[in-house]
């Protein structure tokens, strides 16, 4: 233990300010992870933010946007990017850490003395759980926020463009049996144009037409059209031309109506849920969105499930040198998001369900990572 002995004493002062519940040795890993941690947060955000310039170098340019504006956009994404950075740089942090006490023998020094390397991960396991709660928060409240600045700074500043907030040809299902369709809407005047409404509720099929309609929340008043009621053999038994119609939908329509509608991104988990319980019950296919919904979980989870894998995988690989970490680092992060990007497309396609397209990364690292911690002690 004499190899310890001399770092402990430069952890007394600051070791004094964590958590009693934590005994010096746990401190004592959260010190070594806190520099690469850091170190390995600042490299991947600035990789990020000259990529995002070089994405935006041409608009830059033919725009002519001025240079606190672009700074401006760089620092909105800065959120979105930090998100993403928590899992890649506690994965770093924690193979360098790992690895460097393989390499000077001190977790030989702590396992002869009887403490198993999984106790050694509980410090790890901890700081993986704070860092995924702290990308949550700013995956749940601040990146939304983040999100549409950037989203409004671009269409406004650098393309020129004024915000769409309507589209053309929507269908939508009410909560009653009833379909609606709507060729075309004005959003100066919230006129709907060419409205077609399929009511089955009754013993009887009622299909409304008319040529403009207006809505006021859930309330439409239609002009101009007929109202067609079947019979039994689906034909017309009664037709009835109106100038004024008006009817009650269960729902606003202007969450179907709205091409500017809020993207996943730009949403928090709450408002996403409440967006994907609102299309379901309009008849909407809603996969592709639901993935979006559970990655705001997975995504900043991410760090805890990496940890896992992370611990052992380090001191496995520790004696081949300093720099495997890095090396570990790039190929776990590739392989990381080749899952992700697969499995959020076949979740996207209804080739597996929401869940699983938004998680199954995490199932593979944290199924592997709890392995290699069963094996580690009893390999030794």
């Amino acid at each position: 233990m004499a190899v310890l002995r001399s770092p402990f004493k430069a952890l007394n002062s600051w070791s004094a300010r964590l958590p009693r519940g934590l005994t010096i040795i746990d401190r004592y890993i959260i010190m070594e992870l806190q520099k690469p941690f850091f170190a390995g947060s600042f490299g991947f955000i600035v990789m990020n933010l000259a990529n995002l310039l070089y994405i935006y170098a041409n608009l830059i340019v033919s725009s002519g946007v001025p240079i606190p504006i672009v700074l401006k956009l760089l620092g909105f994404n800065l959120p979105a990017i930090a998100v993403i950075t928590f899992p890649v740089a506690f994965l770093f942090a924690t193979l360098l850490a790992t690895g460097r006490l393989s390499r000077d023998t001190e977790i030989t020094a702590l396992r002869a003395c009887g403490t198993s390397f999984r106790r050694l991960c509980v410090p790890i396991i901890l700081g993986s759980l704070l860092w995924s709660g702290i990308g949550f928060w700013f995956n749940d409240q601040v990146v939304p926020w983040a999100n549409r600045n950037v989203v409004d700074l671009v269409r406004t500043i650098m393309l020129r463009q004024s915000k769409p907030v309507y589209k053309d040809n929507v269908f939508f299902k009410g909560q009653d049996n009833r379909y609606f369709y709507v060729k075309q809407v004005d959003e100066r005047t919230n006129v709907m144009y060419s409205v077609l409404i399929i009511d089955r509720t009754g013993p009887k099929q009622v299909v409304i037409s008319a040529k403009e309609g207006t809505w006021s929340g859930k309330h439409w008043k239609l002009t101009d059209g007929i109202v067609h009621e079947y019979g039994d053999e689906d034909f017309v038994e009664k037709e009835q031309p109106f100038s004024n119609y008006e009817v009650t939908v269960d729902q606003n329509p202007e969450t179907f109506f709205k091409q500017g509608d809020l993207s996943p991104q730009e949403q928090t988990a709450k408002q996403l849920r409440t967006q994907i319980d609102t299309m379901k019950s309009g008849g909407v296919d809603t996969k592709g969105i639901e993935v979006d919904y559970y990655l705001k979980y997975s995504l900043p989870l991410a760090t805890f499930f990496i940890a896992l894998f992370a611990a052992p995988i380090g001191l496995r690989f520790a004696r081949l040198g300093a720099f495997i970490g890095v090396a570990l680092t790039i190929a776990c992060v590739f392989v990381y998001y080749v899952l992700m990007s697969i499995c959020r497309s076949m979740g996207n396609a209804g080739m597996i369900d929401p869940i699983t397209g938004a998680w199954f990364e995490n199932y593979v690292f944290g199924a592997v990572g709890i392995y290699l911690l069963w094996r580690v002690d009893r390999s030794s």
